[in-house]
């Protein structure tokens, strides 16, 4: 039972699929299925849960067995099956045709089936064409060989491992307290997201063991005796190879583990230990040895005495060149709390931090907390880690450990204030790391700072986020100092900046280069923003680069770009506006309402942009073009959706009828180096210049409109300038020679097939020219192109 209720977590898909058939059996239509993964995923599990109401014949193989004729007909049969294949395949399909009630055929671990059986089994299935039955072959892999040809249009279920969030459900069920996103991550590493071996160890690991980012995971019980079986029947100097290489880790090295066992010769002995399944080996540069998976390597360490366990790793941290080997290795060794020691773990970690190898610096900083005596003490690398996590893009990670009691009131605050800022909220972040500022500690004022200038920044509080960021040290220092610069007024100061390539910039280089973007972004100049960003990691440069990209045209890689943490309101926004200028205002929606309702300031300003614009395109008026509210005004200058410029300008005297000033502001308006803002730049200028009775001139400005508007995929805008093209009577001027010949066969009543053939061209061809002329007279169908030629406008100008 324990089995069955592990394998049903997560098998939605696959339980409906079997049950499916088990439903066509039912209706008298034979179902074959295959069932197929790795030992230990619950395929027996899951086929026992659609076997309801049906009359099963079971077998199930044995390696032991295997070479036994008729072993499963014989399980089948429930008699001393023998003699040719053919008579007891005749036996075995007069049992699953004859019966009153539907039949369940199982072979179970079908790899062991023996000859004979399959033989039968392929004789009977080959004549079953009627009848209530469901065969279920459950195999590791493929089927036997005489079944596979049978099998090769049955229906197939290839069961995985469960993935972390189907883990989570299981753990519910098992577990007295909730184990978080890291620790259930773990799990899945270490088991593969077998539900049988996962069931075992949330059974019989304490939660705390799982959370360990840098502790050891056990074994299932049952597998660690199996794994200890076949090391026992090994000779000394390779099991003692083999517990060397599992102090060493997942793989290392065979010459370290041959020093570490103290077995010269040692690649004579890996021949022995890789038959007995537990270890393999590899060629990376050199001879690398591991095991096959995490569970077998914990079963022998786990093996180990504690002192001989702790010796071995003091003896590995003076062979291994790796310096986070090293240290690795002397934390294992160590037994109890050791404040020298937590100090050098919490140095090194943030030298890592420093290089930017944040996940690294996270884990030593747990560590470094955890072998730190004092409570309060203790608080201060632990708040530290949750820093470095959300550097390191694991919020998740980063929210559970903040919850982690802290003694240290400032640390606390600390952690708990980046928690609220990276979940958008604003105000209750800015309480908290105020807080910490108050009861701060030398090793995190600096984060605090930063925080603390870029929460004020983003809400618009100039001269407070200068104050901040004057105080600001560490990691996105640089970016607030720059932008705070730059609001102050001191735009040359930043755009002047000395600063290298990316490729060779230092993580404090990397910071001003992110502030520079912003700068270059804010300025309009977006292709220098994404030259300044190129390969630089980190949220706020997506976030900027997602902007850059909105901004240079690039819509398509703006959509791809992910939203990070307490940046994501702005890539939302960014996002949401791309969906609906192309028309899918329903997507744009559930974009901006995916949990961004508490955030406030400039972030609340880019959303509220971008939900006025959804509106706007939506209500078939996407072009605020005499009164921008004031969400656009405040994010214009990185949202193209929301400039007004020029073109607003433009609109206004054109509004007011003052059109000798209308003019030369849209001629600026048309020079603006983002795609889109110029392309509806040239619409607004044609449509005025149509007003004016300048039709001639107005075509140009719309078809250089209608073209920036395809390119970009901006469907809403693109019909609206096909129309305003109607209005001046030009809407088909761009149809090319083949273009208009096709479209005038159209008018004639000719179908695509008859058109190729008057054209001598192909199907294709025509189809391709015909979504060419449906494009560019704004039309969607056959009917519709009639309507529009027939009113007289001229095929070509």
């Amino acid at each position: 039972m324990s089995e069955l209720r592990a394998a049903f977590v997560g098998r939605d898909r696959e339980r409906a699929a079997l049950h499916a058939c088990a439903d066509r059996a039912r209706s008298g239509r034979p179902a074959l299925v295959l069932v197929d993964g790795p030992p230990g995923v619950g395929k027996t599990a899951l086929v026992r849960s659609a076997l309801e109401g049906f009359r099963v014949l079971a077998a199930s193989g044995d390696p032991l067995e295997s070479s036994f004729d008729y072993g499963f007909a014989q399980q089948w049969l429930h008699d001393d099956a023998s003699g040719d294949p053919m008579d007891v395949g005749a036996r075995l399909l007069g049992v699953l045709t004859g019966s009153a009630e539907p039949v369940a055929l199982v072979a179970d671990d079908a790899q062991w089936a023996d000859p004979p059986s399959v033989r039968a089994l392929a004789f009977a299935l080959r004549r079953l064409h009627t009848g209530n039955v469901l065969v279920v072959v459950v195999t590791r892999d493929e089927p036997p060989d005489g079944l596979r040809r049978l099998f090769r249009d049955a229906t197939r279920l290839s069961l995985t491992g469960l993935s972390a969030a189907e883990l989570g459900e299981l753990a519910a069920n098992l577990c007295p307290v909730p184990l978080g996103a890291a620790a259930l991550a773990r799990l899945r590493t270490h088991t593969g997201g077998s539900p049988l071996h996962a069931e075992a160890l949330l059974r019989q690991a304490p939660p705390g063991v799982l959370a360990d980012p840098m502790g050891p995971l056990p074994a299932p019980r049952g597998h660690a005796m199996d794994v200890q079986d076949r090391l026992g029947r090994l000779d000394e100097r390779t099991r003692a190879l083999v517990r060397a290489a599992s102090v060493l880790g997942e793989e290392g090295p065979l010459w370290q583990a041959e020093r570490l066992a103290g077995t010269p010769g040692a690649i004579l002995l890996l021949d022995g230990a890789v038959t007995a399944g537990l270890l393999v080996h590899r060629v990376g540069g050199e001879l690398l040895v591991g095991f096959p998976d995490p569970l077998t390597r914990a079963a022998v360490y786990e093996g180990l005495r504690p002192g001989e366990r702790a010796r071995l790793h003091l003896e590995a941290a003076a062979i291994c060149p790796d310096p986070v080997d090293r240290l690795r290795h002397r934390i294992s060794a160590v037994s109890r709390a050791d404040d020298a020691f937590a100090r050098e773990v919490a140095a090194f970690a943030r030298e890592q931090g420093a290089a930017g190898n944040w996940e690294v610096a996270a884990d030593h900083l747990e560590r470094a907390a955890r072998l730190t005596a004092s409570a309060r003490e203790r608080g201060v690398p632990r708040a530290e880690a949750v820093h470095a996590l959300l550097l390191a893009g694991q919020p998740g990670r980063a929210a559970e450990l903040a919850r982690e009691p802290n003694a240290h009131p400032g640390a606390r605050a600390f952690a708990a204030g980046l928690v609220a800022e990276a979940c958008g909220d604003g105000g209750r972040a800015r309480s908290l790391l105020e807080r910490a500022w108050h009861d701060r500690e030398p090793s995190f004022e600096g984060a605090v700072a930063t925080a603390l200038a870029r929460l004020h920044l983003s809400d618009g509080r100039m001269h407070e986020g200068h104050r901040w960021a004057l105080r600001a040290s560490g990691p996105g220092a640089g970016f607030v100092q720059a932008v705070s610069r730059f609001a102050a007024g001191r735009q040359d100061e930043v755009l002047d900046l000395r600063l290298p390539d990316p490729a060779v910039a230092s993580p404090g280089e990397l910071d001003l280069l992110t502030g520079r973007a912003a700068a270059r972004l804010w300025t309009g100049d977006a292709s220098g923003a994404l030259a300044d960003l190129r390969g630089v990691p980190g949220a706020v440069a997506e976030t900027l680069r997602c902007l850059a990209e909105v901004r240079a045209g690039a819509w398509d890689d703006a959509l791809s770009r992910p939203r990070g943490t307490w940046t994501a309101p702005y890539t939302v926004a960014a996002q949401a506006m791309v969906h609906a200028a192309r028309g899918e205002v329903a997507t744009a929606r559930t974009l901006l309402s995916h949990g961004l309702g508490a955030v406030s300031g400039l972030a609340r300003m880019f959303l509220d942009a971008a939900a006025a614009f959804a509106d706007q395109v939506e209500a078939g008026t996407p072009d605020p073009a005499i009164s921008p509210d004031a969400g656009f005004a405040a994010c214009g200058w990185m949202l193209p959706m929301a400039e007004g410029g020029p073109r607003v300008r433009a609109g206004v005297a054109a509004a007011c009828g003052e059109g000798a000033a209308a003019a030369p502001l849209f001629e600026e308006a048309v020079r603006s180096p983002d795609p889109f803002e110029r392309a509806r730049a040239e619409f607004a200028y044609g449509s005025f210049l149509r007003r004016s009775g300048r039709r001639t001139d107005a075509a140009v400005r719309l078809r250089a409109a209608r073209d920036g508007f395809r390119a970009l995929g901006a469907t809403p805008f693109l019909e609206r300038s096909m129309r305003e093209l109607a209005a001046c009577g030009r809407s088909n001027d761009a149809l090319t020679a083949q273009e208009s010949t096709v479209a005038g066969l159209v008018v004639a009543g000719l179908t695509n097939k008859e058109i190729a053939r008057r054209l001598t061209l192909s199907v294709k061809t025509v189809e391709y020219h015909l979504s060419n002329v449906f494009a560019k007279l704004g039309v969607s169908s056959r009917t519709a192109l009639v309507a529009r030629l027939v009113r007289g406008q001229p095929l070509r100008a």
